[in-house]
């Protein structure tokens, strides 16, 4: 697809004159907005509601295709450390470094294409346009612990809609920079989602979707505090956005973080470790926990050393 420019000679919201323009549904006109794929005059702009009094120039930027139908089965060693597996689910301790399903630079070295190498992985990865067969919820790539897997399309929808439920419990532990005096406290601002010309969550109370964390302070100190993070909702980056919006940024965190620290070079330190679910074909509730990996054991060392 090529990009297409309109010369808007309307009075009226962004999201309106494009919908009159195009012969598109609203909705997808503001998806494309907010995923700044719209410029005005040269400028992106995410707000459906921007203004426009004619005379502007319009682009139109193509949205790359997500589906793709070829994933395939990494080759190598075994990447994945499974904590629970059976014919309906697998818990997995996600290490650091590596992505949750294929996206761009990332087609065959996912978790999605190691779990497709296991016998009870059942999707059919040569006809399936999904490109997250089985992923019912994700952690970023350089954030390790726990996510749970479906291995059928049944399991993952009743997953699925646990999530949509709040009948998951996810817990992480964060390092995150500056004293924090509170002990308990929680954090309730709407989050943008990360698009093209914006890779950060940003927090806005018109355009963001609601996001609430609480957070508990196990321990202290004038330059780190050690967070216990509970979340209500699962917003891209929820975490690093809600904690560098109250000026505690993650230690690590290169994309919310300005401050660099030559031991922090592995990411932002945030550990998903404890996760609890209700199983999709007993309903009974499961609960697992995994252990920190050795780059927020060395994080913690320096810091409270």
């Amino acid at each position: 697809m090529e990009n297409k420019e309109i010369l808007n000679e309307s009075k009226g919201r962004l999201d309106v004159v494009l919908k009159d323009k195009l012969g598109q549904s609203r909705s997808r006109v503001a998806k494309d907005i907010r995923d700044g794929l719209v410029l005005v005059d040269g400028k992106a702009v995410n707000s459906c509601s921007f203004p426009l009094s004619g005379g502007e120039r319009i682009l139109l930027l193509p949205r790359k295709e997500e589906k793709r139908k070829d994933i395939r089965k990494a080759e190598g060693e075994d990447e994945l450390d499974f904590v629970y597996k059976d014919h309906d689910i697998a818990v997995i301790n996600k290490r650091r470094g590596i992505v949750v399903h294929p996206a761009p630079g990332h087609q065959d070295d996912t978790l999605v294409n190691y779990l497709a190498r296991e016998e009870d992985f059942d999707f059919d990865l040569a006809e399936s346009e999904d490109i997250r067969p089985g992923i019912v919820h994700r952690i970023d790539k350089d954030t390790s612990g726990l996510l749970v897997v479906a291995l059928n399309k049944e399991s993952q929808s009743v997953l699925q809609e646990e999530i949509r439920r709040h009948e998951f419990e996810r817990l992480y532990l964060a390092l995150c920079q500056g004293e924090v005096r509170d002990h308990l406290f929680r954090v309730d601002a709407p989050l943008t989602r990360p698009n093209h010309s914006q890779r950060k969550a940003m927090v806005d109370p018109i355009r963001g979707k609601e996001a609430i964390t609480h957070f508990a302070t196990l321990s202290s100190t004038s330059k780190v505090a050690l967070l216990r993070c509970k979340l209500d909702t699962g917003r891209t980056h929820q975490i690093r956005a809600h904690l560098a919006y109250i000026h505690h940024p993650l230690i690590g965190d290169p994309l919310y973080n300005k401050t660099a620290n030559p031991l922090a070079d592995k990411g932002q330190a945030l550990h998903a470790f404890s996760l609890s679910f209700l199983h999709p074909r007993t309903l009974q509730r499961m609960a697992f926990y995994a252990p920190l990996d050795e780059y927020m054991k060395e994080l913690l060392r320096f810091f409270y050393r």
